[in-house]
């Protein structure tokens, strides 16, 4: 395994274990800056319908005209089709497939994603294929659609850290595109060193065209650097070490797409969207009222201290071996914490994947933080203008699956990363 990519694997395992570490150090701090939102709380009416099946933690759902409710379970490896009632549900795709009729359709390699397209047919992402199966409404693969560029076949199938794949009415798929790194560059006095990488601070949100073939940029996302690069030493033996910094504040720009097909961009360092419509119209809407919480070098310190372990372990796993002119050496990649000053001084505004957008042209955003969260998960609900006009209380315990059309809401009481589906509305202005 290259250096390069050693790298990579050690940083985004590192990122993955501590993200609800992340998440839960910061639930104390004072108010700073904007006070908190003053929008109505909207709660969730009694379900109306639960599942037998348990599903979970992370779900991808399209509700069909019939009420019907197609779902991506990534974590059995399963897409089952619910009855409008949520009282049964047959498997439409799975690892193992058959000959019979009515069996499932074989995929090799799941997806976490689930893409509504035009009616009532929905896209599913075959990694193998690098092309899009269209289901139709019993689940059935109608036929398969290659895409544009048969490498973005990953960042469709991601139920994305950025993002979530959507559509516009044209049948255009909009998604995370993906994005080169800017070269690494090389010691020309020592060219058996690994390469210092240069990384990318934005990636962008493009739409493809089935019809022309065409893929275009829509907008751009900034993303924060979860692992800066600090520097690249050797010792007396010439043993290599690339030093890097853990940014436990790190997290990119995020995007939607609603359903009239807007693509939206939350900015997360101040908290306000950037819209695309479909006719490439760009729009920016005035920062959203926040609860601010600042840092203080206890908390940071308190940060540090819940993922110091994870931190060492990671330090400590095998070196990989460089061949020298003085023979074979070896490379190590450490990671370290960024200092107090360039830590930053407040808590972002979201963790990864924080905004949904439904199906009546709104988004759901989940701060980090709320005072009024009363137990539960309350989420910001902004209009298509970038303005944050209501809240929707969750009940404790419980997380979004998804939505249907005219405020139906899917929700899920999670214990031990499974629960039942259930059927709930909200009624918003």
């Amino acid at each position: 395994m290259s250096f390069a990519r050693l790298a990579a694997r050690l940083h985004r395992a590192l990122l993955i274990s501590t993200s609800a570490v992340v998440a839960t150090v910061a639930v104390d701090f004072p108010i700073h800056a904007q006070a908190a939102p003053k929008s109505p709380i909207r709660t969730l009416a009694p379900s109306t319908a639960v599942s037998k099946d348990s599903v979970g933690p992370l779900v991808a759902i399209r509700e069909l005209s019939d009420g019907s409710v197609m779902l991506n379970d990534p974590f059995t490896r399963r897409v089952l089709l619910f009855d409008a009632k949520l009282a049964g549900a047959k498997v439409v795709i799975d690892t193992i497939g058959g000959a019979e009729p009515g069996a499932p359709a074989k995929i090799q390699q799941p997806a976490l994603t689930l893409i509504p397209y035009l009616g009532d047919s929905t896209l599913y992402a075959d990694r193998v294929s690098q092309s899009l199966l269209v289901l139709d409404a019993n689940g059935k693969v109608a036929r398969v659609m290659s895409i544009p560029r048969a490498n973005d076949i990953g960042m469709m199938a991601q139920w994305g850290e950025a993002g979530i794949p959507g559509i516009d009415s044209k049948g255009r798929l909009i998604y995370h595109g993906t994005f080169s790194a800017k070269p690494s560059t090389r010691n020309a006095e020592k060219p058996w060193l690994p390469p210092i990488p240069q990384q990318a601070d934005s990636s962008p949100v493009v739409r493809a065209d089935f019809d022309t073939r065409k893929v275009d940029t829509l907008v751009v996302l900034k993303n924060s650097l979860g692992a800066p690069f600090k520097s690249l030493e050797e010792d007396s033996d010439g043993n290599v070490f690339m030093r890097m910094y853990i940014n436990l504040l790190g997290v990119d720009d995020q995007f939607a797409v609603l359903s009239d097909g807007t693509a939206a961009v939350l900015s997360v360092h101040d908290y306000h969207l950037e819209f695309a419509d479909p006719d490439r119209t760009r729009r920016s809407a005035p920062k959203m009222p926040f609860d601010w919480k600042r840092l203080t070098d206890a908390d940071k310190q308190r940060m540090r201290d819940s993922v110091a372990p994870d931190l060492e372990r990671r330090n400590n796993v095998a070196p990989i071996r460089i061949n020298t002119p003085n023979g074979p050496r070896t490379g190590r990649q450490v990671f370290e914490f960024l200092p107090n000053e360039k830590f930053g001084d407040y808590e972002q505004p979201v963790q990864t994947a924080a905004m949904r957008a439904d199906r009546d042209a709104r988004l759901w955003i989940l701060p980090r933080t709320s005072l009024g969260a009363k137990g539960g998960l309350l989420y910001d609900v902004i209009n298509r203008k970038g303005e944050l006009v209501e809240r929707v209380q969750f009940p404790p315990g419980y997380v979004l699956a998804g939505f249907g059309e005219k405020g139906v809401v899917y929700i899920m009481k999670l214990e031990k990363n499974r629960g039942l589906l259930e059927r709930t509305t909200v009624k918003l202005d």
